[in-house]
């Protein structure tokens, strides 16, 4: 029995009747914000939480990492709104 699923599993992902109502756009130009954010990335650590924030500066074209830690005493979603609030005043 498990191996007629396993077969059926196969035969199923190998049908290509599901890719004729996939169409790729060949444009390729889309529209996209030209300024630059502030690209951020949250890790739960022992103890707390740690957030990278990333800037990109055009004037050195130069990258600029952060690193900001929440304790588990405050309030992510606070902390986290301080962060933006303060990298955006940097910018």
């Amino acid at each position: 029995m498990f191996k007629r699923m396993i077969r059926g599993l196969i035969t199923w992902s190998m049908n290509d009747r599901h890719q004729e109502d996939i169409q790729i756009s060949d444009c390729a130009e889309e529209p996209r914000i030209s300024a630059t954010g502030i690209k951020f990335e949250v890790y739960r650590a022992n103890g707390g939480t740690i957030v990278e924030t990333r800037r990109y500066n055009r004037k050195n074209d130069d990258t600029i990492y952060e690193l900001h830690v929440i304790t588990d005493t405050q309030d992510v979603g606070q902390a986290i709104g301080q962060i933006i609030t303060m990298e955006s005043l940097k910018s």
